[in-house]
């Protein structure tokens, strides 16, 4: 992965700077990508953090639950770590937050999973 491929970010898009060519341009089958500017590539993401949570197909319990912890927008729950999702929510619920991140498609900036980051 290149240093302008972000991990953090929507699948599919890579953001590409000035100057730059994607290296590998070999998709498999039924998979496309889209390739646009670095900045533009920011404002997408920053856009999609701003997002009201409801947008995220997320059970009306955990949705509830992020309210009340004061999770009000998509980027909050992105960029809070999983241990920090897990403490606030408990595993189901942070993974159910981590899976609905990736059907909207963002990651988490650490682009950890619970599972990953609980067996270290």
């Amino acid at each position: 992965m290149t240093d302008s491929q972000r991990p953090d970010g929507l699948p599919g898009v890579v953001a590409i700077g000035p100057g730059r060519r994607l290296a590998d341009s070999s998709l498999p089958a039924g998979e496309a990508k889209l390739i646009v500017p670095a900045s533009v590539y920011s404002r997408l993401l920053s856009l999609a953090d701003q997002a009201p949570l409801d947008g995220l197909p997320l059970a009306p319990r955990t949705l509830a639950r992020a309210k009340t912890m004061g999770y009000n927008q998509i980027g909050q729950v992105r960029c809070t770590t999983a241990n920090r999702l897990v403490a606030d929510f408990g595993v189901e619920h942070a993974d159910e937050l981590l899976r609905a991140l990736y059907a909207f498609g963002l990651r988490q900036q650490d682009s950890g999973s619970v599972g990953r980051e609980l067996a270290e």
